[in-house]
Order: C-alpha cells, then sequence, then structure tokens
C-alpha cells in the first residue's frame, strides 16, 4: 500500500518537511543508494588511477576525454524527457487507481432495489456481491504479482471461498480459448433477471439503474486489463532509461578533478575536493525522479507505493457482505433531534479545538475597507426593454394583421393621465379585451414604455432642477404613432373610450403576437412604473431626462416618459 504521510504535513511547521525527508519506506533515499553508492565508488577508482598510477602523457589523455565528456554531455537532453515521462507515467497511474474498483456503490444499489427479508432474498442480495468479488480477483490475478501469488489456479478461489464446486463445473463449462472474466458477470445479470422476474425488483426503473451500476464496475476491472496489456510504449521506457544511465556514466570521466586544467582549451577550473558533492545532489534528484517512474509504470506490483490488492479484495469482500446482509434494513429510530427547539444549531467544542478561533464561510470582500467603495447612488435598469422594431416576439406584425385588423390606440385624453393610471389602463384594457384585439393594446403598451426625450440630465448644468424639463407629450405621441405608420402599423385614435368591438371575421383576421410575451409585459407595466418612481424619487442623479414626467402636462401626477 501507499505510504501514509498525510498526518506529518497537516500542519506545516518548521520542522514539517524534514519529519517527511527522514522517513525510509518508500523514500528517495531507499530509492537510489545503490545507484549512488555503485557511481561514487566507480568515481573515486577512476580518481585513484589518474592520481597515483598514470604517467604524464597517460595523464594528457585522461584529461583530453575528461573535458571532451563534460564538454558534450549537456547535448543529452536529460530534464526535457525525464519530465515529459514522469508526466505521462503519472496520469495512467490515476488512471489505474480510478480503475480498482470500489464495491461500496453497487453494495448500496443492491440493498436498496433487491427488497425482501425471506432466505431467497438474502440468497440473491449475497450471492450478486460474491460474483463481482470473484470477477475482481480473476483480473487482478492475471494482472497483480501479489494475487498470482496468492490464487495460483482457479482452484485456489474454491479453497477462498469465492466460488463453489457447482459454480466451478458451471465456469469449466464454458469453453473458451480468452480469458472469461465476463462470466461471473452474466452470473451477476441473470441473478438481477431472476429478481426482477420474481418482483423482488419493485420497477423497471429501478432494474436498469442496478444493471448500470454493476456494469460500470466490470467496465472498470476490465480497464486494468487493458493497462496491463498495452503499457507505455517500451521504446520511449528504453530511451528515457539510457539517457539518463548514460548522462551519468559520462560524468564519471566529466566531473574529474583536471591538475592541468589551466593548460586545456575549454576545460573548467576546479578546486580539489576529493568528494562530488554537486553531482551527487544530482544523481538524488534526476536518478529519484527516474525512480518515481518506475514505481508508478505498475501500481498493481510489489512496490513500497503500489497498491494493496489482497487488502482491496478483502475489504470489498467484508463490505460488500455487510451492506446487503448485515445491515439490510436496519436504521435508527426516528426521534428528534438534539437541536430541535434550536433555531441557530451550534455543536459543542472540546477545550483543545477551542483554543483555535474557528473562521467563518464568507466572501473575500465582506470585510473591504469603506473608504475604498463608492458610496454614489446606483441607477436601475429597466426590465424587458425593446423597442417596436426590435427582433421580439411580442413586437411581431404579420402580415394579416396590417391588413385585416383594425387595432387601435387608446384614446387621445388618456395621453395626458400620469403614467401609473395610464399602465393601469392599458393592463385593464389587455385583460378585458378579446384575444384578436390585443395586438392593439399590445402597441399601446409599446408605445408606452419607449418613448423617451433625447435630453439627458448629465447634460444639464444642475440636475437638481430636473422638474423643469419641459417635454412635448402630444407631439411624442404623433412622432410614434407616424412611425408606427411607417412600419404598415395601422392605428386608429378614436375619440371615446368606449371602442366599439369588431366583427367575427375581423376578430378572426386580427392575430395577438406571443401571448405569453405580451401578457407579461402588459401585467408588469403598472410594477415597472411603481419602480420607476421610487427611482426617480431616491436617485435624481444617476438618472437620465427620459425618466422624469412632464408635470406641465400631466397636471402635476406621477411621471410620464
Amino acid at each position: 500500500m501507499t505510504v501514509a504521510y498525510s498526518l506529518d504535513v497537516a500542519t506545516s511547521g518548521l520542522f514539517t518537511q524534514i519529519k517527511v525527508l527522514l522517513r525510509w519506506k518508500g523514500s528517495v533515499w531507499k530509492s537510489i543508494w545503490s545507484e549512488l553508492l555503485i557511481w561514487l565508488l566507480l568515481y573515486s577508482v577512476l580518481s585513484v588511477i589518474y592520481r597515483v598510477l598514470l604517467n604524464k602523457a597517460q595523464r594528457e589523455v585522461f584529461e583530453q576525454l575528461c573535458t571532451f565528456f563534460d564538454t558534450f554531455s549537456v547535448f543529452i537532453p536529460v530534464t526535457f524527457m525525464l519530465g515529459f515521462y514522469v508526466s505521462i507515467v503519472y496520469n495512467r497511474w490515476t488512471k489505474v487507481f480510478d480503475n480498482v474498483g470500489w464495491i461500496d456503490t453497487s453494495a448500496l444499489t443492491i440493498a436498496q432495489y433487491i427488497r425482501g427479508t425471506s432466505e431467497r432474498a438474502r440468497l440473491i442480495r449475497r450471492n450478486c456481491v460474491r460474483y463481482m468479488i470473484v470477477a475482481q480477483a480473476m483480473v487482478f490475478r492475471d494482472v497483480s504479482p501479489a494475487i498470482r501469488r496468492r490464487f495460483p489456479t482457479m482452484r485456489h478461489l474454491i479453497s477462498a471461498g469465492l466460488l463453489t464446486e457447482d459454480e466451478m463445473a458451471e465456469f469449466d463449462a464454458i469453453v473458451s480459448p480468452q480469458s472469461k472474466y465476463w462470466q461471473p458477470i452474466q452470473w451477476l445479470f441473470s441473478l438481477v433477471t431472476v429478481a426482477k422476474d420474481e418482483g423482488l425488483i419493485a420497477d423497471y426503473y429501478l432494474y436498469v439503474d442496478l444493471m448500470d451500476k454493476m456494469r460500470d464496475f466490470r467496465t472498470k476491472i476490465l480497464n486494468l486489463v487493458i493497462f496491463d496489456m498495452v503499457p507505455i510504449p517500451l521504446v520511449y521506457t528504453q530511451v528515457v532509461n539510457l539517457a539518463v544511465r548514460t548522462y551519468f556514466l559520462l560524468a564519471l570521466f566529466g566531473r574529474q578533478f583536471l591538475e592541468n586544467s589551466n593548460n586545456i582549451p575549454g576545460a573548467k577550473w576546479k578546486i580539489d575536493i576529493y568528494f562530488p558533492i554537486m553531482t551527487s545532489l544530482q544523481i538524488v534528484f534526476i536518478i529519484g525522479w527516474l525512480k518515481v517512474s518506475e514505481v508508478m509504470l505498475n501500481p498493481l506490483g510489489e512496490d513500497d507505493e503500489d497498491f494493496e490488492t489482497n487488502w482491496i479484495i478483502e475489504r470489498n469482500l467484508q463490505v460488500g457482505y455487510a451492506v446487503v446482509d448485515q445491515a439490510y434494513g436496519r436504521f435508527p429510530i426516528i426521534k428528534r433531534d438534539p437541536f430541535w427547539e434550536e433555531e441557530t444549531p451550534q455543536t459543542m467544542d472540546t477545550p483543545t479545538s477551542t483554543r483555535k478561533p474557528h473562521t467563518h464561510m464568507q466572501g473575500s470582500c465582506i470585510n473591504m475597507n469603506e473608504a475604498d467603495l463608492d458610496n454614489g447612488l446606483i441607477s436601475y435598469v429597466r426590465r424587458r426593454s425593446r423597442s417596436f422594431g426590435d427582433d421580439d416576439s411580442s413586437s411581431v406584425v404579420t402580415e394579416t394583421t396590417r391588413a385585416n385588423s383594425n387595432a387601435s390606440m387608446l384614446p387621445k385624453h388618456m395621453w395626458a393621465q400620469p403614467r401609473s393610471k395610464i399602465s393601469n389602463a392599458i393592463a385593464k384594457l389587455y385583460k378585458s379585451e378579446p384575444e384578436p384585439r390585443r395586438a392593439s393594446v399590445c402597441v399601446a403598451a409599446l408605445d408606452l414604455n419607449h418613448r423617451r426625450p433625447s435630453v439627458d440630465f448629465r447634460e444639464i448644468e444642475n440636475p437638481e432642477k430636473a422638474d423643469d424639463v419641459i417635454l412635448d407629450v402630444p407631439a411624442l405621441v404623433q412622432e410614434r404613432i407616424r412611425i408606427a405608420k411607417q412600419q404598415a402599423v395601422k392605428i386608429e385614435m378614436p375619440e371615446d373610450t368606449n371602442s366599439q368591438p369588431t366583427s367575427p371575421e375581423e376578430d378572426k383576421s386580427a392575430i395577438s403576437p406571443s401571448a405569453n410575451n405580451v401578457k407579461w409585459f402588459v401585467e408588469e407595466m403598472p410594477v415597472i412604473e411603481e419602480e420607476d418612481e421610487k427611482a426617480h424619487r431616491k436617485t435624481p442623479r444617476n438618472l437620465s431626462a427620459s425618466s422624469f414626467g412632464n408635470k406641465n402636462q400631466s397636471g402635476g401626477g406621477g411621471d410620464f416618459t
């Protein structure tokens, strides 16, 4: 199993990493000590031969050779090749771990979907779990040396209690040259189908979901076989290992101390410290990096950092049986919890836990300095603001509507009323009119919503006197009518408020645009106007002249935009 050291690094401190570095099992020291020792011995032998046994001419040749190796060893891209290789191996390692196969989800689903307290129901649930463990053990036998030693043959699964004699006979009855990982899964699926036919599974949806959970488990453990059968290309592994070991083989000569290095072109002057400190550190880092890839290349092996496959099988068997049998149908008595009467429940703290203050989850800007905040007023954004000509379903007018409808705007005298009264009147009119004639109310609503003057209070020197801006409302209405006529919308302006209903033929020919959108818009108009009036009273500096009405023409009533 992987070496656990999470508790040692739970809290960072001065000696946290020192405790981790002093570990031996699974450490870099245990991985590279043999390579480092062999390299230092060879280095010492060459150094003694150069200093003691060689004559002057031989020393010159040796010095030239060492200079050559030291100069051109940089052509080997060790760090690039090794870094890319380790990243590939690490990604493969994580995928293998994700596909080891944990039985918890499948066992919980079996316990909840296959219901019944009879011996038959209990037998089906237990056998479902056991068949899943058998399939996992068969896969692990072929990919993990530890499991292969535990179960050398399929007969050992019988002695381990995972298979019976009858099941082994049924297993051997199917002759296939390929590995039969699928056979226990087929038994599992057949058993679930039997449970469905016997009424132990209440609904077909539960049956399908249970089959999906078991299929996912089967897919994961089968991926382990694929990872084992198709490893990282051998040539890549060979190239990386050859590059690293060749680099340090050349370093045996290139890192030697040379007495006449000053007279050799290209040679570097060195201090004779007898022990190659920097090269030893380089071996620890680079060879240790290579050992990381070797350990993660097959995590189902028997290294210190490999997965404990024997424990995984035992754990899945125990958890699976506990979920579907021992814990089936059992749960605590439902009672009032200890916080039943408390509006803000809070758990008790031990004296040790209260020593460190608790921090609450909150936004990072909660405690922002008020001096950095803009305390200016906020301008409100109108909802659903579109012009009559925009691409909106509430403003679409068909050819039939243009040719046959007798759509009419609101009476003239209503446009002199306060804006809030006009909004309420349009909303009531929309509700009271038949469906074909609601197109005219839509036109009136859009007309009220989108008439805006071109004056902006930001261009006025004294925004406090914004109420003195005079708006020619009748001129705006006529301009809107002119634009609507240019768009081929037939608009009539009756003098009285009681408009005559159209004939049934005309009602059939008139088409109201987008009933849902128009209905929402018209019914929301009074609410929108109320919000705008509040915004005008609160934030006159941030709103344009289009947000204010003409008090002179509305009789001092509400706003008119």
